[in-house]
């Protein structure tokens, strides 16, 4: 009897010590998920209209933490959906996102004959972009709408809607093949240095064009991709006839076009922060008047 009490308490013991470090090991080693939360939830474009199927921009940054998909948020675009990736893709839990072979951006337009003024439109829009006033007309500020399409359900006479906007479908094409060509161009490079030597800038040609070739635009941008003038002296030096500026140069134009993205992005952070902050004072300022309202009235009851 002795016997099986002391095994019980030995096993008891063992649970308990073997339970204490598991709990240990998980405070210890957790994988820090709130800072890849927080650095997923800064590249979102805070417009909160839940098109991607989560209630707001922090909860689909968890997801993604979990492993949701990247490319669920139509006002991000496919820039932010490529920051994303790369994101994810350097912190070990991402794919990469293909590139995209069309780029299409929605904008809410109101038809101005039919708009009422109705201001339901203005309450909805989490950026701001639509201005006009009460039993007046409204417009969209074209360029700061995000195109969430919060502001059409409301609208009671539907004279809001979508209207996309198609880049040149060369230009999609030819930034969309850009990786490719360049990975092509850096397997005929002989590394023989010349172009090095021919840059006025002092940049390594013969690096950024296999960082570019990789599609590795942020490296790109780090070794000095942003200051290249696009001389040509590298283009007749080459044995390999490789046309360095061309790729330089669409390298240069998917690089602006993602400071655009990053920028519009962080615009509408702000945007949707004011309005926050400007609604939360709203609220306080009129419940403060309503306190007010009854303790002069004496109707409170209690």
């Amino acid at each position: 009897m002795d016997t099986i009490v002391t095994t019980a308490a030995l096993l008891s013991g063992l649970a308990l010590a073997v339970g204490i470090a598991l709990c240990w090991a998980d405070r210890r080693f957790r994988p820090d998920t709130d800072t890849l939360v927080d650095a997923l939830d800064a590249l979102l474009p805070q417009t909160q209209c839940a098109q991607c199927g989560y209630p707001g921009c922090r909860p689909y940054a968890e997801a993604m933490a979990r492993g949701e998909a990247i490319n669920l948020c139509p006002p991000g675009g496919t820039e932010t959906h490529r920051s994303l990736g790369n994101l994810l893709a350097s912190s070990a839990r991402g794919r990469d996102l293909p590139p995209p072979t069309t780029a299409t951006h929605n904008k809410a337009v109101i038809d101005e004959s039919r708009c009422i003024g109705c201001y339901l439109c203005i309450e909805a829009c989490p950026v701001d972009a639509i201005i006009g006033a009460h039993q007046f007309m409204h417009t969209v500020i074209e360029n700061v709408c995000t195109g969430c399409e919060l502001c059409i359900a409301p609208c009671p006479v539907d004279c809001i809607s979508l209207v996309a906007t198609h880049e040149s479908a060369a230009r999609v094409q030819q930034i969309s093949a850009a990786p490719e060509q360049a990975k092509n161009a850096a397997n005929a490079c002989i590394r023989c240095g010349l172009c090095e030597q021919q840059c006025p800038v002092d940049l390594l040609p013969q690096e950024l064009l296999w960082h570019v070739a990789a599609g590795e635009w942020d490296i790109a941008l780090d070794k000095g991709m942003d200051t290249c003038i696009e001389c040509g002296l590298c283009n007749p030096v080459c044995p390999s006839d490789i046309d360095l500026v061309g790729h330089f140069r669409t390298a240069r134009i998917v690089l602006h076009e993602q400071r655009s993205a990053e920028l519009a992005a962080s615009q509408a952070k702000e945007r949707f922060t004011s309005r926050s902050i400007r609604l939360a004072q709203q609220a306080a300022s009129q419940a403060a008047r309503r306190e007010q309202r009854l303790d002069h009235s004496g109707q409170r009851k209690w």
